[in-house]
């Protein structure tokens, strides 16, 4: 998670890296091909089993087809968050700079 939080803090690296997660994502979510396991493809009747933090789950080849399709649209959405925060960090950079003329020109002389 810290990971996200540096890449958002640099406008180029969220828009970027959004704009590459959200087709492949969408590739992901749309794929019926074939389900994998880890790196492994199954097949109707296996069992998909993985342990994280050493907890054991078991998943039949829907559950798992079912699961891969859902972290397809998380990764998805999560480029498109990406997307809108670094655009928004455009447009707000902009502005500032936009402000910063216009004070600037604004700004009044005084000679002594």
């Amino acid at each position: 998670m810290h990971f996200l939080f540096a890449i958002a803090k640099n406008r180029w690296a969220a828009l970027l890296i959004g704009l590459a997660l959200i087709p492949l994502g969408l590739v992901n979510a749309t794929s019926t091909d074939e389900v994998t396991c880890g790196s492994q493809v199954i097949e109707q009747g296996d069992i998909c089993e993985t342990t994280r933090r050493g907890s054991t789950t078991e998943r039949s080849y829907d559950e798992q087809k079912k699961s891969d399709v859902t972290g397809g649209y998380v990764l998805a959405g999560v480029g498109g968050v990406l997307v809108l925060v670094g655009a928004t960090q455009f447009v707000l950079r902009a502005r500032r700079r936009s402000e910063a003329a216009a004070t600037t020109i604004a700004a009044p002389t005084t000679t002594a």
